[in-house]
């Protein structure tokens, strides 16, 4: 859910670095400085989706209690990519991770990590 929100940010920034770029177009006063931080808010921008998917390949993949479809949980607690369901990570004696929503048993161990 978190890895969601960042690429809403990321996303929202390529855009708003494009409207600042767009109204240095009208006045040629503010053009120099609108295409200097419309870039860096690109360049951020691009950071972010690289760090994005860099953890997104280390983050453990878990069978979702609510709605049993295979989520990525980042951090002991996190929510459903797909229902929102809040999660929270455990491991058993043979270091095996397990979703656990509200406290009930586990639903599912996987062996990948």
């Amino acid at each position: 859910m978190r890895l969601n929100r960042l690429r809403t940010v990321a996303l929202a920034l390529i855009f708003a670095a494009f409207f600042i770029m767009y109204l240095g177009v009208f006045s040629a006063a503010i053009l120099p400085f609108a295409l200097v931080i419309g870039t860096i808010m690109i360049l951020v921008s691009v950071f972010i989706y690289f760090r994005v998917g860099a953890m997104s390949m280390k983050i453990p993949t878990l069978e979702c209690p609510n709605c049993h479809r295979m989520t990525k949980v980042m951090g002991m607690e996190d929510g459903c990519m797909y229902c929102n369901t809040p999660i929270r990570i455990e491991m058993d004696d043979e270091e095996n991770l397990f979703a656990v929503q509200n406290g009930e048993v586990p639903v599912k161990k996987t062996a990948r990590r």
